[in-house]
């Protein structure tokens, strides 16, 4: 439709100009002695509407002539920046199906254009890693360092390399200059968290593992056990020294101290030291919140409080958690350790209905055996032997 439109403008404006050419009756003169020269006005404006547009092909000719040098210079380099990005973009994809040696070999393609040549580089760097190429990953490094806007990338891969390698001090080299650019992202974060673990800097290891679980950048569950990790061999570290362990506990955040399983380190930490008291302090808030087996077992073995007060505790957790096997174990030891035999061996053998153990059969048998019942303790003995295998 356009074309059509043109066309018309163009029949109208020829035709106007024939109307206006018929009637334009003026004379051109041109004195050039001793001739004289007549022109109509009407053929002097097409010689020069002609002479224009001669003088006008041959300028853009000369100027086309003259600069083909220069686009056949850029017509190479367009053409090499597309083979150098095809190249590019089949290493990746070859990268990525795991097919590592073709991916290699595309990246050294891609190598000829400054623009790919830093990516190519690392594409290639890493394909070398996981084939355990070592010498090869480190000379594509190399190549890729001479790309000054890899840099940033250049030093997370290598450190990440440096981690899986296990060269943990040079790694954390790595990630300080990461850091003193001011990068902070979650891949950095968590390979710092690698590279801390591998060195055993458990301070550190929390301090990241922090920075990690504000960004859910890792399972809460694999997040729960490096914190375990962590503070138990630092708790191993501080073995007996009550002030360290307490300097470690109000260090930790309430979020953290409110953890049934970091609650039971430290309760456990504040026992192994001897003090009974933030030991027990740590348990009863953990087990006001909730029942938990483990926790109310280290409160039963716990000293320093009298037996009423021990018993009317694991009595009101008992009312507000329910009959719990953990509960009635240690309703059953405090009561045995106190020498109160029938509730002891009244809560043992509930815990035994709700579910049989090694655990209540020995502590069962051992009551037997201190009440002179002999057969009955061999036989509680028997089923834990029994339990056992």
């Amino acid at each position: 439709m356009r074309w059509v439109v043109w066309l018309l403008v163009a029949f109208a404006a020829a035709v106007g100009l024939a109307l206006l050419m018929r009637f334009n009756q003026g004379n051109v003169v041109v004195l050039w002695p001793p001739y004289r020269i007549d022109l109509s006005v009407n053929l002097v404006l097409a010689l020069l509407a002609a002479g224009f547009t001669l003088m006008h092909l041959l300028l853009v000719g000369t100027a086309r002539a003259l600069g083909l040098p220069q686009r056949v210079k850029e017509y190479r380099q367009r053409r090499q920046q597309e083979q150098s990005a095809a190249s590019l973009r089949e290493a990746v994809l070859a990268f990525f199906e795991g097919r590592l040696g073709r991916s290699e070999r595309f990246a050294r393609g891609a190598l000829s254009t400054a623009a790919t040549a830093g990516p190519a580089a690392l594409v290639a760097a890493r394909a070398a890693h996981r084939m355990q190429e070592r010498d090869r990953r480190d000379q594509w490094f190399k190549e890729a360092a001479q790309d000054p806007g890899a840099a940033q990338a250049v030093l997370m891969s290598q450190a990440e390399v440096a981690v899986d390698d296990r060269r943990t001090s040079e790694a954390i080299d790595l990630l300080e200059q990461i850091r003193s650019r001011g990068a902070r992202h979650v891949v950095s974060l968590r390979t710092a968290l690698r590279a801390y673990e591998q060195a055993e800097r458990w301070d550190d290891v929390l301090r990241t593992l922090r920075l990690v679980e504000k960004r859910d950048a890792l399972h809460p569950v694999a997040t729960a056990q490096l914190r375990a990790r962590a503070l138990s061999a630092l708790l191993t570290r501080s073995e007996g020294d009550q002030a360290a362990v307490r300097a470690l506990w109000k260090g930790l955040r309430a979020d953290e101290r409110a953890s049934g399983a970091v609650a039971l380190q430290f309760a456990r930490a504040f026992a192994d030291c001897g003090a009974q008291d933030d030991a027990r302090r740590i348990a009863e808030q953990t087990l006001d919140a909730g029942m938990d087996d483990a926790m109310v077992a280290l409160y039963g073995r716990l000293d320093g409080l009298g037996v009423r007060d021990r018993l009317d505790r694991l009595e009101g957790w008992r009312t507000r958690h329910g009959d719990g096997v953990g509960v009635l174990m240690a309703l059953g030891e405090v009561c045995a350790a106190e020498k109160l035999w029938g509730k002891a061996e009244d809560y043992l053998q509930q815990a035994l209905r709700r579910e049989p153990s090694v655990r209540a059969h020995l502590a069962l048998g051992e009551l037997y055996e201190r009440l002179g019942r002999a057969s009955e303790a061999s036989a509680q003995f028997r089923d834990a032997a029994r339990l056992a295998v």
